[in-house]
């Protein structure tokens, strides 16, 4: 016996290596001091020093134990290795996990208000095109219709549509600081321009969204519609870290509508001008006509690149992170083209034991080439879809089409009133340009003043300038003969200064209690001008300097200031019954002088279920079981004046004005313009919400359980008065408003070996109702209604009732469900809803020996949409305008059985109806990503931590049975009734993007 003993014993140390290597950051290669390093099954360990670094001693055969906090660990076979080294991911959920919350952080089992939240290390793998596509399909509740064109705003709902004509748009803050207005210039019918793409994804570290009550109430006046905290990145001490990543793609339309060919058009409008006027062949012969795809024209295959290059790191005093970036995105549509160049620093420095300062600096430039009034008839995309098929772009050298070589800028053999526009003579016509410049600095300083309490002081400037400049050129549809050009210019200055006093305290093992006092002071001012001139020589003189004639011109200077104190306290008993409640008071300028102040309190509470007694045992089953409870206040002060793209803020709303004109026989005058309501104040939310947060497995298994209500009253609304008021509308707190509804996400660690597989998956469901306006029906769109006691947005308008097989009429409802072929409004009731019922996304990551690849499927479910272009391009022949090919199956004999009325020129089924609503459900599946992370052998001989290549689709494939272009890019603008309508609206583009991402 001890003869084998010793033998066996000889054996094993005979097997034992020594094992060394480094331990670093998968987010940004950094080296990471403090990892356990323990074999597996046994107390044998070490820990890495500062520089990442670590040795132990093990049997060959054995298994090695990574763990850090924040991180999932990690085990690895030696198999006779002598150097491993490993990166370490952050945790799924880490419940030590430090989180972004209202001016503060909080550890993750202590957050009691609902949020959902993103980091760096999300997207490691995965670069962002935006910070909203971080978002979108991934927080459960958060809803998104996107633009059409880069650089312009999204539509960003969380828990439902807060407000009727005030905005429902997210407060965004980066860095702390409260970003104000969202949205700013305007032109023609174009989308609003975001201050939000002058951020460069890159430099973002996480994305925070809070959601009830008691995780927003902070923000008081401006919180209701939710609050999302962006948090760009910082240098760690110890460490120095260059990245530089690179992207190179193609991107293309996901979809466009299938429209008639020349020949297909001549036929099919013969036919429509026949049953109208007894007329045959009126277009000539189908066999002969000319056939121009004008599509082909409009939609191109676009190509960006992306650069970033970042360095950071320090010491133990002072750290930094500085990032350079440049996009160039050549868009898909012949008039849309993106810029930005971005460049950012931030600072952290410690004076001694108890001072520290420090600051973030960024400055962008983003330059727009805009389509020219976006989605108007003479815009490039759309016309392209409009645009007689069977005239030529350029003349043939005939009478008929001109001059060989020129734009044909005439209808052809079209016997109409309508304009024609060559989309290729406009736009080479046509200048559309849009700068935003944006340099921004916040400063701050934090001093421990005595044992537990810190004092921080905040001050921030951030200055938006944006040029948006158009030229309609001599000769093109929009600028006459003459030329048009026009431009408008805005300026932007907010001033936040915010100071703070923290003091948080242990009293023993069982109380823990922090303590939140502070007040902010904001000021925003923005300044306006805009200048139209006509009459330019030459297309080639487009400055408003060439113009002949000054026609029009004005300027306009908004401000706003808010003064606000706040206060939150938190305790945690026995680090299992949890404890907060908050209050904010703001004074705001917008509001009457009767309520220029409000009170915005919540307060929420917490069990620890696993923490007791009575949960004895089940440790390696529940990690973590929390029930959570809120209840609070936010309010809505964005007050907006005008719908959809041309929705802007309105500082003045309360007041009583007068202005200017010159309305005295040509002679200055001042004028009353609007009447003073001193009463008016903020909408305001009450929340409840009840949420569930359950750990298995050690965070393998991660579920989040969400059910709240909102009930938002003191609306605010615009009423229309009598003309002989001598006013036009009065704006004051008129009904209310709800939204409920339920969130679920689930994150699983399905296989965590050498080979990896996880899933996130989260499904929100929300219903709104409109519970009391005082019996008004108001107007947001085409047929977009806000009606009590229906969701906001509901499509109003005449129920189509198909075709008479008789006679090719096209048939409606009336209220009574009798059909007939009179069209009226007062046969108009609820069509259809824009409100989804489900939203959500499901994400599978998976890496197998430096492979990862990324799967990501986003969806919504139970939408309408009313297709307004259908009234155009679908309506058989109803108007000049080309033709879907679905129109080719309209009404010809008695006895067809078809939804398509017999073509006529002139109405016969295309006035607005529910024949245009269809259902806008669809899944997509949003981004795939393959990469492979080059050998540690490898790239240590290039002198390198990491490097990475990879490739990436995103929006390849979409299921759905909408016919429209896209069922993600709806209504532009922020508009809340108007939401859920199209009218060629250009479609998300699918990309193909290569990329490099390399860590020195």
């Amino acid at each position: 016996m001890c003869a084998t003993l010793i033998f066996t014993g000889v054996s094993l140390y005979g097997q034992a290596i020594r094992v060394t290597g480094t331990i670093t950051d998968a987010s940004d290669g950094s080296t990471l001091p403090g990892v356990t390093v323990v074999v597996k099954g046994t107390s044998h360990g070490t820990t890495t020093g500062p520089d990442g670094k670590y040795e132990i001693s093990a049997d060959a055969n054995a298994v090695l134990v990574f763990s850090f906090i924040g991180m999932q660990s990690r085990e690895e076979p030696i198999n006779s290795r002598e150097v491993i080294n490993v990166s370490l991911q952050s945790a799924v959920v880490g419940l030590d996990e430090v989180v972004i919350v209202a001016y503060g952080t909080q550890q993750r089992r202590n957050v009691i208000g609902s949020l959902s939240g993103v980091s760096s290390s999300d997207f490691e793998d995965i670069p962002l095109v935006s910070f909203e596509s971080a978002l979108q399909g991934r927080t459960p509740g958060l809803t998104m219709s996107s633009a059409s064109r880069a650089g312009e705003a999204n539509a960003i709902r969380i828990r439902g549509t807060s407000s009727i004509s005030a905005s429902s748009q997210p407060l965004y803050v980066i860095d702390g600081v409260p970003q104000g207005d969202y949205i700013m210039g305007y032109t023609g019918n174009n989308a609003q321009m975001t201050p939000l793409s002058t951020i460069d994804p890159n430099d973002i570290e996480s994305i925070q969204v809070l959601k009830d009550a008691a995780a927003a109430a902070l923000y008081g006046s401006r919180a209701s519609n939710g609050v999302i905290l962006i948090t760009t990145k910082r240098g760690k001490p110890n460490t120095l870290n260059i990245n530089f990543t690179s992207q190179f793609g193609v991107q293309q339309a996901s979809n466009i509508l299938d429209v008639m060919s020349g020949p297909e058009y001549t036929e099919f409008m013969n036919e429509a001008y026949y049953y109208s006027s007894g007329v045959e062949n009126l277009l000539g012969d189908p066999a002969n006509a000319i056939d121009t795809r004008w599509i082909d024209k409009a939609f191109r295959t676009g190509f960006m690149q992306d650069y970033s290059l970042s360095a950071s790191g320090g010491t133990e005093k002072t750290q930094f992170y500085a990032a350079l970036s440049l996009k160039d995105e050549e868009g898909y549509t012949m008039d849309n083209d993106f810029n930005r160049i971005n460049a950012r620093l931030n600072l952290d420095h410690k004076v001694g034991e108890r001072l520290s300062f420090g600051g973030s600096m960024n400055f962008s430039r983003v330059f727009t080439n805009r389509q020219s009034n976006n989605n108007a008839i003479s815009s490039g995309s759309t016309s392209s879809f409009l645009q007689y098929p069977n005239i030529p772009i350029y003349g043939d050298g005939s009478s008929m089409y001109g001059p060989e070589g020129v734009h044909y800028l005439g209808r052809g053999v079209n016997p109409n009133n309508n304009v024609a526009f060559n989309l290729m003579h406009e736009w080479e016509n046509t200048i559309h340009e849009a700068v935003i410049t944006r340099p921004n600095v916040n400063f701050f300083a934090q001093l421990g003043l005595w044992e537990n309490i810190k004092f921080r002081s905040e001050a921030a400037l951030d200055y938006v300038t944006m040029s948006d400049y158009v030229f309609w050129g001599r000769g093109s549809g929009n600028g006459g003969p003459g030329g048009t050009g026009q431009e408008i210019s805005s300026e932007r200055i907010n001033y936040i200064f915010t100071n703070t006093l923290n003091y948080s305290k242990s009293l023993g093992e069982r109380h823990d209690f922090t303590v939140l006092l502070g007040h902010s002071f904001q000021e925003t001012s923005q300044k306006n001008t805009n200048v139209l001139g006509r009459n330019f020589p030459d297309n080639r003189l487009n400055t408003l300097n060439s113009a002949a004639n000054i026609e029009d011109g004005g300027s306009s200077v908004t401000d706003f200031a808010m003064e606000s104190y706040f206060s939150r306290f938190t305790y945690a008993l026995d680090n299992r019954y949890l404890f907060e409640v908050s209050m904010r008071r703001d004074g705001s300028s917008r509001f009457g002088s009767n309520n220029r102040y409000a009170n915005f309190p919540a307060a929420a509470i917490g069990w620890v279920i696993n923490e007791e007694a009575f949960m004895s045992g089940t440790e390696d089953l529940i990690s973590i079981m929390k029930l959570r409870a809120s209840y609070g206040l936010t309010g809505n002060s964005e007050i907006l004046t005008g719908q959809g793209a041309a929705a802007v803020g309105n500082n003045f709303v309360a007041l009583g004005l007068y202005g200017a004109g010159n309305d005295y026989a040509g002679l200055p005058g001042i004028a009353h313009t609007q009447l003073e309501n001193p009463n008016l104040r903020w909408e305001q939310t009450a929340q409840l919400n009840v949420g569930l947060d359950v750990g298995l497995f050690d965070e393998k298994i991660y579920m989040v359980l969400d059910l709240y209500t909102k009930n938002t009253k003191d609306l605010l609304l615009t009423r229309l008065l009598p003309a002989t008021s001598g006013f036009f509308t009065f704006t004051e707190n008129v009904g209310d408003l709800r939204n409920k509804g339920v969130e679920f996400s689930i994150s699983t660690r399905n296989i965590d070996r050498e080979f990896r597989w996880n899933t996130n998956f989260n499904i929100g469901a929300n219903r709104n109702k409109i519970v009391n306006i005082d019996g008004q029906i108001i107007t947001g769109g085409a047929i977009s209604r806000a009606i009590e006691g229906e969701p906001i947005g509901v499509f109003w308008a005449p129920k189509y009732a198909g075709v008479n097989p008789e006679n090719g009429d096209a048939l409606f409802y009336d209220l009574d469900g009798n059909k007939t072929n009179i069209y009226s409004m007062n046969n108009a009731q609820v069509i259809g809803d824009p409100n989804p019922d489900f939203t959500g996304g499901l994400t599978n990551s998976f890496s197998w020996k430096g492979f990862d690849l990324s799967i990501f499927l986003q969806f919504a479910y139970g939408f309408d949409i009313y297709r307004h272009e259908g009234t155009f391009v679908a309506g058989n022949g109803s108007s000049i305008w080309n033709q879907e090919r679905s129109q080719l199956n309209r009404w010809q004999k008695p006895g067809d059985i078809t939804d398509v009325p017999q073509a006529r020129f002139r109405a016969n089924g295309n006035q607005h109806s529910s024949r245009y609503i269809e259902d806008g459900s669809y899944a997509r599946l949003k981004n795939i990503t393959l990469g492979y992370t080059l050998p540690q052998s490898v790239v240590h001989r290039m002198q390198m931590k990491n490097a990475r290549v990879f490739v990436m689709a995103n929006n390849w494939l979409t299921f759905t049975n909408y016919t429209g272009m896209d069922p993600e890019v709806t209504s532009q603008g922020v508009s809340n009734i108007g939401q859920g309508t199209t009218f060629f609206q250009a479609p998300t583009p699918k990309t193909l993007i290569f990329g490099i991402n390399v860590n020195i």
